[in-house]
């Protein structure tokens, strides 16, 4: 109920009620509403978030700079991932069957990862999903490369034990092949460029000028140097442990027949000899008498980023140079 207010009268010595006025009272009931309506305005911005007090700006200003942080961690996650996973293959494919070893077994290269150590789960359970999500990425990272590392560990003790064979074994490319730009055709099947027919291409091409040296990928003697209709002038290297190599359409030999040679040794140069469509090389690559893809044999000069890359090279052409 509205208190009633009184005006004193000088002239009659008495208190008179005082009479408002229908404006007046809408004058002043509107007012209250209007300060009500602000309080009850501000007081929900303030309690959303959309006005902030400058230390909630500062904090989200700093939530959002470290989730940009994970984000950048999770994408150098990924890439780092991509490379173990280059890694892995070369150990599987080449490093360990070339000391004698089986791949790695699944189960062994998946131990241990998959989670979270139970009291790091406890102690990101308040955290955001893309901080959990960096921080498995993070330990299944963590546990590959330990693996990994033991696999290497376990190769390199093979490989000392087994130095002769690894010094006969072929392990660079057999032209100088700077950033890559000389590599050609690649193992597998291929169109003849003169008989114009799809025939196994047992080896694999590089293109190079005539007279461009040509090195010896590994040690061993050369078991022939002659002349075949088909690939020319070829010399045909034997590195014992049942493994050979083959050099084709040369223009001249560097070494005889029987002669001793070692990995790097130029042992004669590039041509256009035979059935061949232009000045190249063509190399093989024979384990047991079975011809096998080159590719996995040039690992002391390949990263493995340019493994992959002379891989995708290789196998980009249908056609190859003889």
């Amino acid at each position: 109920m509205a208190r009633q207010e009184y005006k004193f009268d000088p002239k009659q010595l008495s208190l008179n009620p005082v009479q408002r006025s229908l404006k007046k009272i809408i004058l002043r009931v509107g007012s209250y509403v209007l300060l009500s309506l602000s309080i009850g305005t501000l007081g929900f911005f303030l309690t959303t978030g959309i006005v902030q007090t400058p230390r909630e700006k500062n904090l989200r200003s700093q939530n959002e700079k470290l989730m940009n942080l994970y984000e950048s961690l999770d994408e150098r996650l990924d890439v780092y991932d991509r490379t173990l996973s280059s890694l892995r293959v070369l150990d599987d494919s080449i490093y360990r069957s070339l000391i004698g070893k089986n791949p790695l077994p699944w189960s062994i290269r998946e131990a241990g990862v998959g989670g979270i150590d139970p009291g790091d789960a406890l102690n990101l359970s308040n955290y955001p999903n893309r901080v959990v999500s960096t921080a498995q990425k993070i330990n299944s990272l963590e546990s590959h490369l330990k693996i990994q590392e033991n696999s290497y560990k376990d190769v390199l003790k093979e490989a000392f034990k087994n130095q002769d064979k690894m010094n006969h074994l072929p392990a660079i490319m057999p032209i100088y092949n700077e950033n890559l730009l000389a590599t050609g055709s690649g193992f597998g099947m291929r169109l003849h460029p003169m008989l114009n027919v799809w025939r196994p291409h047992e080896g694999i091409d590089f293109y190079a000028f005539t007279g461009t040296d040509v090195f010896a990928t590994a040690d061993g003697y050369a078991r022939a140097v002659h002349v075949s209709e088909t690939f020319g002038n070829v010399i045909l290297i034997d590195h014992g442990y049942g493994i050979k190599t083959l050099y084709a359409h040369l223009s001249k030999f560097r070494v005889k027949r029987g002669e001793r040679v070692k990995r790097g040794q130029v042992i004669g140069e590039v041509g256009n000899t035979g059935l061949s469509k232009g000045q190249h090389l063509h190399y093989e690559v024979h384990v047991n008498g079975i011809e096998t893809d080159p590719v996995n044999y040039f690992f002391k000069d390949l990263t493995p980023e340019e493994y992959r890359e002379v891989k995708a090279i290789a196998q980009a052409y249908e056609m190859s140079m003889d």
